[in-house]
This record gives structure tokens, sequence and C-alpha cells, in this order.
């Protein structure tokens, strides 16, 4: 009796024990990939800490579309920029800030218009483009320009509609907001780095001096074509001498000799002065004889 109660006592000892040896054999279950948080989107075009603090560098990165501003090794802000498109880049290399005018206006970009004031051309380029007999151009604002090149290409004012995405002719485009605060507080000489893809500074002066000469014959073309068309125009709106739909003969005004004819023109006869009149004789009455 005690054997056998034993016996049950031993098996159902040897059936845990194996149990226990199998679960440690299995492969422990990998714990489940954490979620991930979708990117939080910028609460702002622009961040400034620098309060009180001057700018002594930037570094704009043309792939973020962001510039970042440093007081020594500290970076007091950043703020989204527009750079160049692919077909007009932003040069990258060391630059500085050559020059500072708050009120700059562009030479070379604008809007072009007609003689009657309507806008014919909004990305009117001078030396490119050819207005409208009579029409005029209006100038781009590039307020608070930092001159970055020679040739033009600095930071000022501008709109960026997409962030993150290029949108200029080659200028870094900052916020309104913000603009003013980086022209305050940086100074002719703080240095500029522009990284990213994009073409170094040599590049981009061989390429802009293509351009430019491609623009001068494409104005050349402009020109040839309006002449022509003004050409054209003249001819349409006059007529030759024998054409039937001209005037034809004009008739001669009565009393109008006829080519060739010799005119005797006489002189009406003057007429002859009036005589002076005879002065009349004045006749006194005789007086009388003195008496002696």
């Amino acid at each position: 009796m005690v054997s056998t109660r034993f016996l049950r006592i031993a098996a159902q000892t040897s059936v845990l024990a194996a149990s226990f040896w199998l679960s440690s054999c299995k492969t422990p279950t990998a714990p489940p990939p954490p979620v991930e948080e979708p990117a939080k989107k910028p609460t702002g075009l622009y961040e400034w800490h620098g309060e009180g603090k001057s700018i002594s560098s930037i570094r704009i990165n043309v792939d973020e579309q962001k510039a970042y501003l440093y007081n020594g090794d500290d970076q007091i802000g950043w703020t989204y920029v527009a750079t160049g498109i692919t077909s007009f880049p932003t040069p990258t290399g060391q630059f500085k800030i050559m020059e500072k005018i708050a009120d700059k206006v562009s030479n070379l970009y604008g809007k072009g218009y007609d003689a009657n004031g309507k806008l014919v051309n909004s990305d009117f380029k001078q030396g490119r483009d050819l207005l409208p007999p009579g029409g005029r151009f209006e100038a781009a604002k590039m307020t608070y320009f930092m001159r970055l090149t020679g040739d033009g290409v600095g930071m000022h004012i501008g709109p960026i509609p997409r962030p993150g995405r290029r949108a200029s002719h080659g200028c870094i485009r900052l916020p309104s907001k913000f603009a003013g605060t980086i022209f305050k507080n940086v100074s002719v000489g703080t240095p500029v780095t522009i990284e990213g893809s994009g073409p170094d500074y040599a590049t981009y002066m061989k390429q802009s001096n293509a351009k430019a000469k491609a623009n001068a014959a494409k104005l050349a073309a402009s020109k040839k074509k309006a002449e022509e068309a003004a050409v054209k125009a003249a001819e349409a709106t006059s007529l030759a001498p024998d054409d039937p739909n001209g005037p034809g003969p004009q008739a001669t005004p009565a009393g109008t000799p006829a080519p060739g004819t010799s005119v005797i023109t006489t002189l009406p006869a003057t007429p002859a002065a009036p005589a002076p009149a005879t002065p009349t004789e004045e006749v006194k009455p005789a007086q009388p004889a003195p008496q002696q």
C-alpha cells in the first residue's frame, strides 16, 4: 500500500520535472517592437534664444533648408530658409557678410507691366526678358539684405511657400518676422557656411556666366521678333499709291492749273494816291485908309 502511494508521488514528481525541463528549453518570446511616434511638426518657422547676444557665425544647410545661428559654440537660434532651386542653385562654401542694406531692391528680378499697367510677367529678369512698348519694370524688394557674394547672392526677406523646399533664384530667403532680428545681430564680416547639395562657388560662377550668355541671346531674339512685328504692323496699315483700296487720285480744286501749265499772275492796279488838296487863299476884308 505504501509502495503504491510512493510510486504515484514519484511519477507526479517526474512529470513536473519534465515539464519544467521542457519549458526551460523553449526560446523566450521576443518583446514587441517599440511603437514609433510620428515626427512632431515644427511649431513655427524659427526659434530664437539669443536675447542680448550677437550672432558670431551662421551655418546654412540647403538640404534641410535651415539656417543655424551661433554665438561662439552655442546655438542661439535656427530658422527655415528658402534657397535656390535646382536651375538657380545657391552656391556652397565659406562666405562672409560683405554688406548690409536694410531697404535693398533687386536690379535684376521683379515684375513686368504693359503700357496700361497690366501685369504681364511676374518673374521678369533684366537682360533676359523684354518689356512691351511703353511697359515698366518693378524691382523686387530684398529687405534686410546681407550680401554674401559680389554677384548678388545674399540673405533677405522673401516668401517661404513650402518650408523645407527650395524656392529662390539663388538667394537665401528668410521669414519676414525674423529677418530683422538676424540683420540686427550680425556684422559685416560675420562668417556664413553654406553646405549640402549644390555647386561650389567656382562652378556656380561658370554656370552663371553660361546663363548670362544664353539670356543675352534670348533677349536679342525677342527684340528682333518685336521689330519684325512692328514692321509688319506698319506695312499692314499703309497702302501703295496705286492700291485699288487706297484713297485714289484726289480731285483738283477748282481754279488750280493743270501740271505743266505756266501761270501769269496779273496783279491788281494800285490806285493812284489822291492829290493833295490846294490850300484855300484866305481873303481878308479891306482896311480903311488911315486918316492923316
